[in-house]
């Protein structure tokens, strides 16, 4: 009984877990795409100077 609860404890914990790392990496996909659009927004006519290289 003692490993089942156990068991169920840690399918609730790797899910938890799965949903979290799921979210995150849709977030840093979402920075990504931000990050693109700005870099190509800049090189294009944005503001002068935001990029020293």
């Amino acid at each position: 009984m003692l490993l089942l609860v156990l068991l169920a404890i840690l399918a609730v914990i790797a899910f938890g877990v799965g949903f979290v790392v799921h979210w995150l990496f849709i977030v840093a996909a979402v920075l990504a795409l931000i990050w693109l659009i700005s870099l190509l927004a800049g090189g294009v006519g944005g503001r002068p100077g935001w990029r020293r290289w």
